[in-house]
């Protein structure tokens, strides 16, 4: 998504609005996106400063944290950015000598933010795998001897 940073001159708003269902898998945490709605507009304000204003929303495919499946997950973040910071955060997105602006790198290093550090859909509080379980809270009824004195001491606290 190259925007033309020359059409400022004769108009006062850039605007864009597209949707993405393809992913060149760059992050190895997203494996897909569908629907992914970007819209915003570019803009020059009275100090000559160029800002991005944008929205993201839609979905993008990420690994369940425990069951390791692909899972869907909503997005939906805005970008307030002015050019001068673009220059210094999205390095090669801005081209100067072109008066070009690559929205594509903006807009993933955006998205890469909202992948969430741990996410599960799964609902089951008793969970089992190889050699572990997951108890459900409640006291098992078989107790280990050795620790038999420790529990009719508890229960004398009663």
């Amino acid at each position: 998504m190259l925007i033309n940073l020359d059409e400022l001159n004769y108009k006062n708003v850039i605007e864009f609005n597209e949707t993405l269902n393809d992913y060149d898998g760059t992050d190895k945490r997203i494996y897909g996106v569908k629907d992914l709605n970007i819209k915003g507009s570019i803009s020059e304000n009275s100090n000559n400063d160029i800002s991005l204003n944008a929205s993201i929303s839609g979905q993008i495919l990420i690994e369940d944290s425990i069951s390791l499946d692909k899972v869907w997950y909503k997005i939906n973040t805005k970008i307030e950015e002015n050019l001068e910071d673009l220059e210094e955060n999205y390095e090669g997105s801005y081209q100067n000598s072109q008066n070009t602006l690559d929205l594509k790198q903006i807009l993933w290093q955006n998205i890469v933010l909202e992948v969430p550090i741990s996410y599960t859909t799964v609902t089951n509080k008793n969970l089992k795998g190889n050699g572990w379980e997951l108890g459900s809270g409640e006291k098992s009824q078989d107790i280990d001897p050795r620790l038999q004195k420790l529990e009719d001491l508890l229960k004398g606290d009663d």
